[in-house]
Formats: structure tokens, sequence, C-alpha cells
């Protein structure tokens, strides 16, 4: 069998439900197909990774540019790791569009993210999950007493809308491949809805 390693990337703001979404992606695909899969997430469990979370946990700290070097650095690193030809599928949760909405400031623009991320592979599908930042926070709060980085309601907000027009901007000027889906939603449908876009999009294929 001929493996495409079509590479499946999920985004959206902190408490969006990236990491349910991805990991029930991946039980779908287990259980109703024979395809091989990687689900992997960003900031790695590698060493540069280990930096970045210490860093969003406030256990460190760094100046924009040199944080968004590190994101970028963290992704070329892993990449370099996985055989795409190796999978069916590649499942991410979190990718260089994270980077963009993440750390574009007034200090930081677009070009210079975009620049860094240049030699990153491009996804073959994104799904952009579509919930309220109040309704993010409140899981945050929910499952954790101490917030992480960006995890206040004010940046949430200014975060997802940089997401709405970095997507749209990729999808006209580089022809990126993405559907907005409303994450809030129970997990079932959530998942349901996904699999429908990817079945659409034509990315999803059953593999015996």
């Amino acid at each position: 069998m001929n493996r495409k390693g079509k590479f499946i990337v999920l985004e959206g703001i902190d408490g969006s439900g990236l990491s349910t979404q991805c990991f029930m992606l991946k039980e779908y695909l287990t259980k109703n197909t024979s395809a091989k899969i990687l689900l992997t997430k960003e900031p790695t469990e590698g060493p540069i990774g280990e930096i970045i979370r210490d860093t969003l946990r406030k256990q460190r700290k760094f100046d924009d540019t040199t944080l968004s070097l590190l994101f970028a650095a963290d992704r070329t690193d892993h990449l370099s790791n996985i055989k795409f030809e190796d999978y069916d599928y590649v499942i991410s949760d979190r990718y260089y569009i994270s980077n963009f909405a993440y750390q574009q400031s007034q200090t930081i623009n677009l070009d210079f993210l975009v620049e860094i991320n240049k030699y990153a592979r491009k996804p073959d599908f994104v799904i952009f999950l579509d919930v309220k930042p109040e309704t993010c926070i409140e899981r945050i709060t929910s499952k954790r007493k101490n917030p992480e980085l960006y995890e206040n309601i004010e940046q949430l907000k200014a975060i997802k809308r940089k997401y709405t027009k970095i997507l749209k901007n990729m999808q006209s000027e580089n022809n990126l491949v993405f559907v907005s889906i409303k994450g809030d939603k129970s997990m079932e449908k959530v998942n349901k809805d996904i699999i429908d876009a990817l079945t659409i999009a034509n990315i999803l294929e059953i593999v015996q």
C-alpha cells in the first residue's frame, strides 16, 4: 500500500478542546480503518519543547523574539524526525499557525514568523475549533488553578481575532485548505463534524 502521509492539523485558542478532538479523531480512524496513524502535538516532548512548556507555565522567561524562534526550532527539530511516508495520517495538535496567531505582536510581525517557518511542511488540511474565549476560560479554570502564559480572556480574544484573519489570508494566498468548526458543542458532536469535514474534503479514505 502506498502511504500518503496526509497531514491534518487542529488549531484553536487555549481551552478549545484540541487535545481531546485529536485523540478522538485518532480513535475513530483506529476503530474504522487499518490506517497507520501518528498523533503529535506542539510544543513537543523534545528538549526545546520542554523549555517552551516551562515558559508557558511561567517557570522561565524569554523575550518575544526568542520565544518565537524557540517555537520554530521545536517544530523544525520535530519534523525532521517524522517519516510521513510511514503513515497514512499524521494528526497534529497545533502547528505553525499557532505560532503566527500567538506570537504576532507589536514587536513581532507576521512576515518574520512566516520566514522562520518557511521550511515547515504545509498541512493537507487545517481544522480550526471555533470556541468563545469565555467558554475556553471556564474550561481552563475548571481544570487548574494557575493559568498559563496566554490564558486570560483579553489575550484569548485577541488571539482568536488573529487566527481568523490569518487563516482567511492563508486560504486565499497560499491555497491553504481549512474549515472552521464550532467547538462549543458536545465532544461527540464536534468529533462528528470533524469527520464529516474531512470526508467531504476527501482527506479521509477508508483504508482496509
